[in-house]
């Protein structure tokens, strides 16, 4: 009931984005269209109080003062309203007094004896007729300040108040933006949230909900797929449980024949035989122990996909290297096999961060691998390196090397490579279980065949514990 209670109240208040994008282009309208009033306002404010002049407030000034210029015995240009220009010619238009530039004289004179010759570029004008000459008086019909400062150092009057429009509708726009941005994003975090889950795996959640209809429908579409992947993969892992389980059977399920032919195998041993039964009975032994390698290491490699977790410990690098040394020397002497170890260049301080144990696993598999395919007497190559902060370990061996289809599927389980290397004495698993271990590690194993020998050739690489951090 709280569920489907909580889901109505969020389909109530939900709301598409079409709507929001309406309401952003409303608001900001709105908003705009007030600041530009309440902005008209403040300057008819400006106007009533006279920190402003009207732009018809010159005209208005001469026209009060327009008998005194014409009649008084003496023109006084202090009678002059503020923020006008003057000139005073004869009655022949011969300059007896003025305060305009030349040019403006000029016009002022054309303006008088052509009316209104080049409109209103230069403003506007009028004349006064006087007995002793006439005065012709310039002026700018836009509003100004009283105060003569704020003419000189402010902009009009106008563009004041058009830029003030401007900058505050401006002001509204980047506010509104950033709060309808913020109100999306704040949306968008249950689908990132989902999102990221979903990308670590981690599929046992609730999906939240959103107001935005549109992304609702999006966060019903990933817990769909939530849910679909979440089923998917609990499939998948019975599968493999299941695999799992049978291979266990399987590998306990042979040892108990393999312990009756193997104590069947040592009485018949002991009785006595001719030379070819011998033999038989040497190749039925021999046949016996390779069954039962096969099934030790079938039984380790379904122990280590059972648990996928290390035992991780700081390991010196040049310590596991020489332990490594000393086992493939003990191996190689089985065949006379020449070992060549280039690990000079390992430093004591370089440290991995690795199960030792399971990583030795690993490396000896492929070296044990490659003594078995080099030819007595010839010669074995291992290389250790410390490379930008990676241990890289390489063996190539004097064999007839990996083939084509060696190279591709030499990991997989159970690959037998036996085009290139003409045997079957192995079961296919150590360079699965090698690759296994050193995937656990995040490192990487790669497969070649040498351009010089033409042998096998085996690189890992592993990541070193960066000291610096530690």
């Amino acid at each position: 009931m709280g569920d489907w209670l909580q889901v109505a109240l969020i389909k109530k208040r939900e709301h598409s984005l079409r709507t929001i994008l309406l309401s952003y282009v409303v608001s900001l309208t709105v908003l705009s269209v007030i600041s530009s009033l309440l902005i008209l306002y403040l300057f008819s404010l400006s106007f009533r109080f006279g920190v402003l002049i009207p732009a018809n407030q010159v005209e208005s000034d001469l026209s009060a003062v327009r008998s005194d210029i014409e009649t008084s015995k003496v023109f006084n240009p202090e009678i002059l309203p503020d923020g006008t220009s003057y000139v005073f010619l004869t009655r022949d238009f011969k300059l007896k007094k003025s305060n305009m530039p030349v040019n403006l004289q000029e016009e002022s004179l054309l303006n008088y004896q052509f009316k209104n010759a080049h409109g209103e570029k230069y403003g506007y004008f009028q004349s006064f007729e006087r007995s002793d000459g006439i005065v012709i008086v310039n002026y700018q019909l836009s509003p100004r300040y009283r105060n003569e400062w704020m003419n000189q150092h402010f902009p009009n009057a106008d563009l004041m108040m058009i830029g003030s429009m401007f900058v505050s509708i401006l002001i509204i726009f980047i506010i509104l933006t950033f709060y309808y941005a913020n109100k999306l994003s704040q949306q968008l975090k249950p689908i990132l949230r989902v999102t990221e889950k979903i990308s670590q795996q981690d599929l046992d959640f609730q999906t939240s909900q959103s107001t935005i209809k549109e992304f609702n429908q999006v966060l019903s579409g990933l817990d769909h797929m939530r849910i679909a992947l979440r089923e998917s993969l609990m499939e998948n892992w019975k599968a493999e449980q299941d695999k799992q389980n049978q291979i266990s059977a399987l590998t306990h399920d042979l040892k108990t024949p393999l312990t009756v032919a193997r104590g069947n195998a040592e009485l018949l041993a002991m009785t006595s035989l001719d030379e070819n039964q011998t033999d038989l009975l040497e190749h039925f032994q021999k046949g016996i122990a390779q069954v039962d390698t096969y099934v030790k290491e079938l039984s380790e490699l379904n122990k280590m996909s059972l648990k996928k977790t290390l035992t991780l410990e700081e390991v010196p690098a040049k310590e596991f290297v020489e332990d490594i040394y000393d086992q493939t020397l003990s191996l190689a002497q089985t065949k006379q096999i020449n070992v060549v170890f280039d690990k000079k260049e390992i430093a004591k301080e370089s440290i991995g961060n690795w199960d030792k144990s399971l990583l030795n696993r690993a490396i000896m598999n492929i070296v044990s691998n490659a003594v078995v395919h080099t030819p007595s007497g010839s010669q074995l190559l291992l290389t250790a390196r410390i490379e930008e902060d990676e241990f890289k370990f390489i063996c190539l061996d004097s064999g007839p090397g990996f083939s084509l289809e060696s190279l591709e599927n030499a990991t997989q389980l159970f690959y037998q490579e036996d085009k290139s290397r003409q045997s079957r004495n192995h079961s296919g698993l150590g360079l699965t279980i090698a690759n296994d271990i050193i995937r656990l590690h995040y490192g990487s194993l790669s497969l070649a065949n040498d351009n010089g020998t033409g042998g096998a050739k085996v690189t890992i690489i592993l990541p070193l514990l960066n000291t610096d951090d530690s």
